[in-house]
């Protein structure tokens, strides 16, 4: 389900403007289309278009999203192994892998993206250090994803993650968005790179695993006397010391239901319980106030602003669309936003506050209580915590979600098809060729 969400994702991310981008780029890679895109421009192209949506998963607690680097990376692999590869990179001689072997990689991926995410600080770098972990993990879970499709032991994968730590970028973030999402891609391309670096015999520098050449407390005496620097990792001792299990990253990533930050999925979630509850509309509506932990309520109370990246991260813009145009949420393009003076009046009724009573429920979750004062004076209040973004869906519900995403990016045709390839677990010939179409040119 995680696949196919990822990879649903990405298909609508072509109707977006960073799809366009990406797609001129991929064009200037291929001299205009041929030959077909080389492995490493299929994993850019999808890196970008799956992070652009924010349609993509999230693992709360260490605020990553893998399924936008751990997917395109899966795509790459099976895309040099179909292509024959090179000696040293196949699982055996003459396999290929099959499903379990690709369903195994993906979980890899999460588990190393999940674990970085926490080392590099998660909710306290994001929110307070203004750094990205998403971005500082990509590299690392992707050489993780494709080293381990590509058969590689464990000494073999750990030196792909080596090398794409060499590789891993600063976490400044910009304020555009064209950066944001190429330095993503980038940073997933490099790890995939670095699998393949590995998988031909390039050897990294595996002492950058080790927790206590990362620890802070080395920085004024044993970090600084080897010359090494701390790196964005400075918690992976700590990361490394909490109860593992296979699967523990994958199974701490959340679907999110729409195209928004997971922030304020929560709000969202509770304005329309309480809509659905008590039928009001948007012109019964004066107040909606909106309690959230103070970690991220500075990041979601925007209620002024512009461009796309700005409203899916906006609870005004994302409340006002919840009431008056619900089935915007699910368009992760919106290439001109709303502004009637019925959405106008809606957005000036939110008012977001911190809740300190719900910071111990984070990063767990994103909890969000959300009160609704209507024009005859009643007041009517939810509180939405573990719901959105959800731990747990079926296939009938990730279906629902995607389909609904198609309608709005018009590529309601290809869902069909993309679920029954990824469903069926079968197949890893289909998978390769409805990933790689993604990345072509539409």
């Amino acid at each position: 389900m995680h696949l196919f969400d990822a990879l649903a994702a990405g298909l609508a991310g072509a109707a977006t403007r960073e799809g366009g981008n990406a797609e001129r780029h991929l064009a200037a890679l291929t001299a205009g289309g041929e030959p077909p895109p080389a492995p490493a421009d299929i994993v850019l192209t999808l890196a970008r278009r799956i992070r652009c949506t924010e349609l993509d998963d999230l693992q709360l607690e260490s605020v990553t999203t893998p399924a936008a680097a751990v997917v395109p990376a899966l795509i790459g692999a099976l895309a040099v192994v179909g292509r024959g590869g090179t000696a040293a990179s196949r699982p055996a001689p003459g396999a290929a892998p099959g499903m379990d072997d690709v369903l195994d990689a993906l979980a890899a991926g999460y588990d190393v993206m999940f674990t970085l995410g926490l080392a590099a600080g998660g909710p306290g770098f994001l929110y307070g250090a203004g750094g990205w972990p998403s971005l500082v993990g990509a590299g690392p879970a992707a050489a993780a994803t494709a080293a381990r499709l590509l058969g590689l032991d464990a000494e073999g994968i750990a030196h792909a993650i080596a090398l794409a730590l060499l590789l891993t970028p600063t976490t400044l973030r910009g304020r555009g968005e064209d950066g944001r999402w190429l330095s993503f891609g980038l940073a997933t391309t490099s790890g995939f790179q670095a699998a393949l670096a590995a998988a031909t015999g390039a050897r990294g520098d595996t002492g950058l695993l080790d927790p206590g050449l990362l620890d802070p407390g080395l920085l004024d005496t044993g970090l600084r006397n080897t010359g090494r620097a701390a790196g964005p990792f400075v918690g992976l001792g700590a990361a490394l010391t909490r109860p593992w299990t296979p699967g523990l990253g994958l199974g701490k990533a959340h679907l999110k239901r729409w195209a928004s930050a997971g922030q304020v999925a929560a709000a969202i979630d509770a304005l329309g319980a309480l809509q659905d509850a008590h039928g009001f509309t948007a012109r019964d509506v004066t107040a909606i106030d909106v309690r959230v932990p103070p970690a991220y309520r500075r990041m979601i109370d925007q209620p002024a602003g512009a461009g796309r990246l700005w409203s899916l991260l906006s609870a005004h813009y994302q409340l006002a669309t919840r009431l008056c145009h619900p089935e915007d949420l699910f368009d992760c393009a919106r290439p001109v936003l709303r502004d009637s003076p019925g959405f106008t009046r809606a957005m000036r009724a939110v008012r977001v506050h911190d809740a300190d009573r719900l910071a111990a429920r984070h990063p767990g979750s994103y909890p969000a209580q959300v009160e609704v004062t209507l024009a005859d004076g009643e007041v009517v209040a939810f509180l939405s915590d573990g719901r959105s973004p959800a731990p747990t869906w079926d296939w009938d519900s990730v279906l629902g979600k995607a389909e609904a995403v198609a309608t709005q990016a018009g590529t309601v045709a290809a869902i069909g098809r993309l679920r029954d390839v990824t469903s069926r677990c079968a197949d890893t010939d289909d998978l390769l060729r409805a990933a790689a179409s993604l990345a072509m040119p539409r």
